[in-house]
């Protein structure tokens, strides 16, 4: 870093302030306009084009051998190796020699953290609220505290159901390989391009005029499919879904780069495949379930609309009556905490006393969600509790 010419793109403001605590010190940042977050989009996408001419023949990431060779090994990509999960055993990471096995490894990895490592704080059915959705900074903390305390009862995220929808998420994207794959670069030879895979704007350096001086921080380089190169960085980090001209300017600056114009055979659906594939599957989102929604509305479309939603509980639901996933379910709820352990981790989450009406509606939640399979703790829910206790206190 204190090699890199100009500055981190982190020092930048690069979404409109949102809702911020009262009583927070706000970080003071430089000032970005829309024209001027675009050209960084477009040289980024340019980037991407010189990456992806850079072609290894297997999918992983780069060693340097005893003769100071740079050979393909396996793959130490985030996706493989963060939140602990280099300490799973029995993982294939590579290298791989075409995209289907790639992703089927990947899954792989997703599926055995779901097993073997904690979940905390995902929620599959219960995504944790997001700041944008809410009008007040009030209001997004209640939905925050109802959401904490519907977990909480039951000690939800680690029970056995949490970890059983997950699974079930897996064995679903694993169905949608096929869809995901550019089955035309296993067959050409022509290899695959390499990737940053930590690209964030703390990685990035631009100078005062907003021109990328250097991309810092190579150590997870590997080798990735195409689809996944070209998936828009998010700003200010890879949770954040870039807004449509953001994304409009990266493609244009690769596809300008190319000097070939669109990219056929339908990469860019792909790409958007991948944007919430790889969300799902790092595992570093507050919001998996709906990820999935449109993963899975980009793979299958349903109804034939282009941004039509699925009935992801009922996919769930019918997922799980398979006889080989009831014995599943039977074997997670063997590791499930014992009842008297729960009581004290809510005595724990609630205090003592607890607050009675806090408690009383994540019990009733708790109920519910128990009796109605699409039951789903979404905005719309926290939404409709403060209406329903705004209404009663008037009562």
């Amino acid at each position: 870093m204190s090699k890199a010419p100009g500055h981190p793109l982190s020092e930048y403001e690069w979404l409109v302030p949102t809702l911020q605590p009262p009583t927070s010190s706000q970080q003071h940042l430089r000032q970005i306009s829309q024209d001027g977050k675009q050209k960084i989009m477009s040289q980024i996408g340019a980037i991407m084009f010189r990456l992806s001419q850079l072609r290894i023949e297997k999918l992983g990431s780069l060693f340097q051998d005893d003769n100071d060779d740079y050979v393909v090994g396996e793959c130490l990509s985030p996706s493989f190796v963060w939140q602990d999960r280099d300490s799973l055993k029995a993982v294939d990471r590579g290298p791989f020699d075409n995209e289907r096995a790639y992703l089927k490894s990947l899954i792989s990895v997703y599926v055995s953290h779901v097993h073997e490592l904690p979940l905390t704080p995902h929620a599959f059915f219960a995504p944790i609220p997001d700041v944008s959705e809410y009008a007040s900074w009030a209001r997004y903390k209640a939905a925050t505290t109802r959401w904490n305390d519907f977990v909480s009862v039951g000690q939800k995220i680690d029970h056995s159901k949490n970890r059983f929808a997950y699974c079930m998420a897996g064995q679903l994207m694993d169905d949608m390989i096929p869809s995901m794959c550019d089955t035309a670069s296993d067959t050409t030879g022509e290899g695959f391009p390499l990737g940053h895979t930590d690209l964030h704007p703390g990685n990035i350096y631009v100078d005062e005029n907003l021109n990328v001086t250097c991309i810092i921080d190579w150590g997870s380089a590997s080798s990735v499919p195409l689809a996944e190169l070209l998936t828009t960085p998010g700003m200010p980090n890879s949770t954040f879904l870039p807004e449509a001209s953001l994304t409009a300017a990266f493609r244009g600056g690769f596809e300008r780069a190319s000097g070939h114009g669109q990219l056929s055979g339908g990469m860019w659906e792909r790409v958007d495949m991948q944007w919430h594939l790889q969300r799902l599957l790092r595992m570093l989102s507050i919001r998996d379930y709906h990820h999935f929604e449109a993963l899975y509305a980009l793979v299958h479309r349903p109804d034939g609309g282009e941004h039509a939603s699925a009935d992801v509980p009922g996919l769930f639901s019918e997922r799980g009556r398979r006889s080989e996933n009831r014995r599943l379910l039977d074997e997670l709820s063997e590791e499930d905490w014992s009842d008297e352990y729960v009581r004290k981790q809510e005595r724990t989450a609630f205090g003592n006393p607890p607050p009675a009406q806090r408690l009383a509606v994540a019990r009733k939640l708790t109920l519910v969600s128990e009796m109605n399979k699409g039951f789903v703790a979404d905005r719309r829910l926290w939404q409709w509790i403060e209406k329903a206790l705004e209404d009663f206190d008037v009562v």
